[in-house]
């Protein structure tokens, strides 16, 4: 069975404009996480980084952003680059050029409301994207972002994730976790531990460029 990373190459081809994995040669793992902020995961989650010092990339809900509004002074993002999850978690697939336009709008304020931020890397939810989408996209100012490896921290029990992590991972890629109410149980335990796997192979870390 061929590799999500081997798939991505050949699907992800015709597309160049999209940022999916990155050369081996910068040596370096990107540590990506979906569906935040939730901060009861997300907060610790951020700490941890901090004290480990990963920059990360966080892909931001706008429906997530704007529930928990009033926690959002509590989450430092300040070290990390935070990009646009789109404002609802759904298939993009079939969607409007206007209402895609809507929703990256939507989100992109409250992420400068709230964060003081600007939001120009966007990740689709469930990384489903249509191609005709691309102009929309670019006219918001968009890169988009997909990945290399998924994590599988929203399905799976914490050993398992970390032995898929370390068996699969390579310099280059770009790996999904998710900051969410289903992996309060996994994220915070797998993630110092995979950091340490990758440090001792000398690889480094960084945001999305």
């Amino acid at each position: 069975m061929l590799s999500h990373r081997a798939l991505a190459g050949i699907f992800y081809k015709p597309f160049p404009g999209i940022i999916w994995q990155y050369p081996a040669s910068e040596n370096a793992v990107y540590l990506t996480f979906d569906d935040g902020p939730y901060p009861p995961v997300t907060k610790p989650l951020l700490e941890m980084l901090s004290a480990l010092r990963i920059p990360a990339t966080f892909f931001l809900s706008g429906e997530n952003l704007f529930r928990y509004r009033r926690e959002l002074p509590e989450l430092d993002y300040s070290p990390h680059r935070v990009g646009s999850h789109f404002y609802r978690h759904v298939s993009l697939f079939f969607t409007s050029s206007r209402r895609l336009q809507k929703g990256l709008h939507l989100t992109d304020r409250l992420i400068s409301q709230y964060l003081r931020r600007e939001a120009h890397l966007f990740r689709p939810p469930y990384g489903v994207f249509n191609p005709r989408h691309f102009p929309t996209l670019q006219n918001a100012g968009k890169k988009m972002v997909l990945w290399s490896l998924m994590a599988y921290d929203f399905k799976w029990e914490k050993e398992r994730i970390l032995r898929h992590l370390c068996e699969s991972a390579r310099r280059g890629d770009i790996i999904v976790f998710h900051d969410s109410p289903k992996t309060a149980g996994v994220l915070l335990e797998v993630i110092p531990r995979f950091i340490g796997f990758c440090r001792e192979r000398g690889w480094r870390f960084d945001a999305i460029k």
